[in-house]
């Protein structure tokens, strides 16, 4: 089975969207869409910043604030 290129799939829900009569499922494929466009956004560390979190880190590891691995999946756990 041939694999479509994203663009092949756009275009190819694009003409079942055409088609599309039921109003809550094209309803459900609107929410669906707005939502991915209201993820929020990253953004890329200056080196200036990674240098600062750097430090903060090392003076955290310095001052004895870590967590051991078994500590940390034991938090997760309950998340």
């Amino acid at each position: 089975m041939k694999q479509l290129n994203i663009q092949e799939r756009k275009l190819n829900l694009i003409e079942q969207l055409i088609v599309l009569n039921d109003e809550e499922v094209f309803k459900q494929v609107e929410e669906l869409v707005h939502s991915s466009f209201q993820k929020p956004q990253f953004k890329r560390f200056t080196k200036q910043e990674l240098e600062n979190r750097a430090k903060i880190s090392d003076a955290n590891i310095s001052n004895g604030e870590v967590y051991s691995q078994d500590e940390v999946e034991k938090l997760s756990q309950s998340w």
